[in-house]
């Protein structure tokens, strides 16, 4: 038996496959154009979105806390945050290692932004969870949006949940800016 609707099958499955390329196609045209600034990339929302205020944040910053210990945060367009502290992985048999951080960030108005990033603090030897660490942060970005002073909650729980430590400090922060080559 020959089957009749194999053509129209096809031709189906053309047209859904071709819909949702132009569809995805679109969608990436309209997040990010690498030559267009952010007011350009997100014109059409409300009043913050004309100006880029939402995304502002986005970008790679060197961070600096009170301490004077660095590290490096990445906000990406899509909301997600991966920060990396210096002393990640320690050789000192008494302070565990632990991952990068990481969560999610929103825009909060005017030049406001919050971020909330999870990491992991275990045994290196053994691999054995020790803790959770969980910060909480507000960064409030400078006229020029380059720099951001930072006021932040630093929690650790232990494998339980039970709360270890629960202390508040302050940060600062300034965008890493694309050089080129030459």
């Amino acid at each position: 038996m020959r089957r009749t609707f194999a053509p129209t099958t096809r031709i189906l499955w053309t047209l859904l496959l071709t819909g949702t390329l132009a569809a995805t196609g679109t969608q990436a045209q309209s997040i990010a154009q690498p030559d267009q600034s952010q007011e350009l990339q997100h014109a059409g929302s409300d009043e913050d979105g004309r100006q880029g205020r939402p995304w502002g944040i986005v970008g790679t910053w060197l961070t600096t806390l009170a301490s004077g210990s660095r590290g490096l945060i990445t906000f990406s367009a899509d909301g997600n945050v991966i920060y990396s502290p210096q002393g990640e992985v320690s050789t000192d048999p008494n302070r565990p290692s632990h991952s990068s951080l990481h969560g999610v960030w929103r825009y909060l108005g005017g030049r406001k932004f919050g971020y909330t990033v999870w990491d992991v603090w275990y045994n290196s030897s053994t691999g054995q969870l020790v803790q959770f660490g969980k910060l909480r942060g507000e960064a409030t970005l400078s006229d020029d949006r380059d720099e951001a002073s930072v006021r932040a909650r630093l929690q650790f729980f232990d494998p339980q949940g039970v709360v270890l430590v629960d202390r508040t400090g302050t940060a600062s922060f300034v965008r890493i800016p694309f050089e080129p080559l030459e």
